[in-house]
């Protein structure tokens, strides 16, 4: 079950990571009334909408998959991933919350989202590395 659990995290990582990669490529294309700009413009708002509800999804069943997985909460890089995704959602509800400008918590949100991916794939390829 850990195991299915570990897929449904890496989906949940690339749905929520999708609404900053259609933002870049839209944003760097050179015809913005192209059919792919107009899809990409299509889609953005509906992964806006899911972005949160996919950063809490991943939280909650990566903590579940941690559990099923090893029994027990310990220092592990799964941990870390974990931790770095439940800051990232701090930020954004703090962030949100306080009615910071957008653009200064998401200076802090992003590279969260960096670190996030590299911390996932050294927990893949070496999770007991700590």
């Amino acid at each position: 079950m850990y195991i299915t659990l570990a897929w449904i995290n890496v989906a949940l990582m690339i749905i929520a990571s999708l609404l900053f990669i259609t933002r870049r490529i839209f944003k760097n294309l050179g015809d913005k009334k192209s059919p792919f700009a107009l899809f990409l413009r299509r889609i953005m708002p509906l992964l806006q909408k899911i972005h949160p509800i996919i950063g809490l999804s991943f939280i909650v069943v990566s903590f579940i998959h941690g559990y099923l997985a090893l029994g027990l909460i310990t220092l592990h890089t799964g941990l870390l991933v974990w931790l770095t995704a439940l800051l990232m959602g701090t930020v954004a509800i703090v962030g949100k919350g306080l009615r910071i400008n957008q653009k200064t918590w998401l200076k802090i949100h992003r590279p969260l989202a960096l670190l996030l991916w590299a911390l996932f794939f050294l927990h893949y390829f070496n999770p007991w590395l700590i």
